[in-house]
C-alpha cells in the first residue's frame, strides 16, 4: 500500500511487556484520519514512535516511500511531523508570544531575537483566531481552555506536513471546539495529513474522514467515517452497545430532598443560584462552558470563596469556608484539570491517594501504617487502577487511571456530596462506562452526585435532572422527557429566558 504515511508492522516493549504487536497504520495527504482505543491501547506509544520519542523495536515507518530512522523529536519536527499533546508543554511563567515562539525565535539582522517580530505574528494569529488573548498574557494566568489554544498556536508556526492533534478539545468550550475544526480544515485544504485522537464519537463523525481502532497493542481494524457507526466503533473498542455504556436511572420522584443550595452567589461568576438534590438524583448541571458552572461547584467545595449562600444537607447549615472545611464535612470535589489540580503527577500512586484522608487513620498524630497500607491496597482493587507497584509515579499512568485515582483520593473521605467536574474528559468508553456505574451506585446508596460536563451525551445519559447555566445563572431546569440536546442548548445559549 503506497500510503503518503505507512507505519508496518510496529512493535514496542517496556520492561519485558509488548505494548504495540505489528501494528498497521496508514494515512493519506489531505486527510483527517481519527485514531481510537480505550486507554492504554496503545494510541499514544504509536504516536510517539511517530513523532521520535521513542524508538520502535521493530517494523518501519514511510512518508512518501522513504523510510524514516530519527532518535528524537527534534528530528522527527525536521521531516515535517508535529504533535500536539494532550498534556500541555508550555511554560506558565513565559508569555503567550514567548511560549508559541520557544526555541523558534525569528531573529534580528544582528543576530538577536526579535520581539517585535514576535509579537507581530503573534497578535496576527491572535486576531486570526479570535482568541481573546494577548500576547503578553502570562500563561499560568490564563484558563485552561485558552492555555490549549495557545498550545495549538505553537504548532501552526512551524508548517509541518503531518499534524497529531491529542485530545484537543477535551478542554475547549463548543465555539473554540468550532474555531479548531475550522483549523483542521484549512490544513486539508492545504493537502496535509491530520491524525486527531478523540474518544468524542460526535467529534469522529463530524470531522473524520477515515477512523482506526486499536485494542490491547493490536490493530483491529480501520474504517471509512460514511460507512460505519457509534455502535460498530464502540464494538470494535469495547465489545459492547452504545446503549448499554450508561447505567439505568433509578426512580427518584418521592424521594427526600438531601441537599439544599441557597442563593450561591460569587462574585462576578455565580449569581443567586438556588437548588435541591433528592436522595438517589444525579444532577448534571450543563450549558457553554464558562457561565459559572465550574466555579459554582468549587465554591460548593470551599475552592472559590461565596459572597453569599447556604449549604443545608439533612436540614443541617453545613460551614464551608475552604477546603479543609469541606472535606471535613464529608463534600468531595474532583477538579476539571486532574493533572494540574486534581493529581500531584511526580509522587505516588499511594501517595495521592491517601492524600485527603490522612486523617482518618492518624492516631496522635502519627499515621498508622498498616491501615494505610490496606487503604491503599484496597483502593487499587476497588476501582481496578492498572498499576505495577503502588510507590510508582500517577504521571506514568494512563488518563483513565489517573482519573480513577482520583476518584479514590475523593471517595477515601467517605463523602456525603461528590461534586464532579467534567468527570471523564479524555479517557476511553470502557472506564466511562466504570465511572458511570460507580456515580450511579454512589447516588443510589445516599450520596448526594452534582456533576457538570460539557459532554451532552454524558449529561443526557447520567442526569436525572439537569440544571442549565447561563451568564452565571440557572436558565433552565429540566426533567423527564424534557432533557434532550436541544432543549438544553436552547436555555444555554438563553434562547428560552428571551422567549425564542
Amino acid at each position: 500500500m503506497n500510503a503518503f504515511l505507512a507505519m508496518r508492522k510496529i512493535r514496542k516493549t517496556f520492561d519485558g511487556n509488548e505494548v504495540l504487536h505489528d501494528v498497521d497504520f496508514f494515512c493519506e495527504k489531505g486527510e483527517v484520519h481519527v485514531l481510537m482505543g480505550e486507554n492504554g491501547a496503545g494510541k499514544s506509544t504509536l504516536l510517539k514512535i511517530l513523532t521520535g520519542v521513542h524508538k520502535q523495536d521493530g517494523g518501519e515507518v514511510l512518508v512518501e516511500g522513504k523510510s524514516l530512522i530519527y532518535h528524537n523529536t527534534h528530528m522527527a519536527q525536521e521531516n515535517g511531523i508535529a504533535m500536539v499533546y494532550q498534556e500541555l508543554t508550555m511554560l506558565p511563567h513565559m508569555t503567550v508570544a514567548d511560549n508559541i515562539f520557544l526555541n523558534n525565535q525569528p531573529l534580528t539582522k544582528l543576530g538577536l531575537v526579535d520581539v517585535k517580530e514576535i509579537e507581530r505574528r503573534t497578535s496576527e494569529l491572535i486576531a486570526e483566531y479570535d482568541l481573546q488573548i494577548k500576547p503578553g498574557d502570562l500563561i499560568g494566568d490564563l484558563p485552561l481552555a485558552k492555555r490549549q489554544m495557545v498550545e495549538i498556536m505553537k504548532l501552526l508556526i512551524k508548517n509541518p506536513q503531518i499534524i497529531i492533534l491529542d485530545e484537543p478539545t477535551s478542554s475547549l468550550n463548543r465555539s473554540e471546539v468550532l474555531k479548531l475544526f475550522s483549523i483542521v480544515h484549512r490544513f486539508k485544504e492545504q493537502n496535509k495529513t491530520v491524525i486527531f485522537i478523540s474518544h468524542r464519537l460526535e467529534e469522529v463523525f463530524e470531522l473524520g474522514d477515515r477512523v482506526t481502532v486499536l485494542k490491547d497493542g493490536a490493530l483491529v481494524g480501520t474504517r471509512n467515517i460514511r460507512e460505519t457507526t457509534e455502535d460498530e466503533l464502540i464494538r470494535m473498542m469495547v465489545g459492547r452497545e452504545l446503549s448499554v455504556i450508561f447505567p439505568p436511572k433509578d426512580e427518584t420522584e418521592d424521594s427526600a430532598v438531601v441537599l439544599e443550595v441557597e442563593h450561591v452567589t460569587v462574585p462576578n461568576k455565580v449569581h443567586d443560584v438556588s437548588f435541591s438534590v433528592k436522595h438517589g438524583e444525579i444532577i448534571g448541571i450543563a450549558g457553554l462552558q464558562g457561565h459559572g458552572q465550574s466555579e459554582l461547584l468549587s465554591a460548593l467545595a470551599g475552592v472559590t470563596p461565596r459572597e453569599c449562600g447556604n449549604i443545608m444537607l439533612n436540614g443541617t447549615k453545613l460551614k464551608i469556608n475552604n477546603p479543609i472545611d469541606a472535606i471535613r464535612a464529608r463534600v468531595a470535589y474532583m477538579t476539571d484539570d486532574r493533572k494540574n489540580t486534581g493529581l500531584c503527577l511526580r509522587l505516588s500512586v499511594a501517595f495521592n491517594l491517601a492524600l485527603t484522608s490522612l486523617f482518618l487513620r492518624r492516631k496522635f498524630g502519627f499515621i498508622m501504617g498498616k491501615l494505610e497500607k490496606l487503604f491503599i491496597i484496597n483502593s487499587i482493587d476497588k476501582l481496578d487502577i492498572k498499576v505495577f507497584n503502588p510507590r510508582q509515579p500517577v504521571q506514568i499512568l494512563s488518563g483513565g487511571n489517573q482519573q480513577k485515582v482520583v476518584i479514590g483520593k475523593v471517595l477515601a473521605i467517605e463523602p456525603k456530596v461528590l461534586l464532579v467536574d467534567e468527570p471523564t474528559r479524555g479517557i476511553d468508553i470502557n472506564t466511562k462506562h466504570e465511572i458511570y456505574k460507580l456515580m450511579r451506585s454512589l447516588a443510589a446508596s445516599g450520596v448526594v452526585v452534582i456533576m457538570f460536563s460539557t459532554d451532552l451525551i454524558e449529561v443526557l445519559g447520567m442526569s436525572d435532572r439537569v440544571l442549565v447555566m447561563y451568564e452565571g445563572k440557572i436558565s433552565g431546569e429540566l426533567s423527564g422527557q424534557e432533557i434532550s440536546e436541544e432543549t438544553i442548548m436552547r436555555h444555554a445559549i438563553g434562547f428560552e429566558k428571551a422567549g425564542l
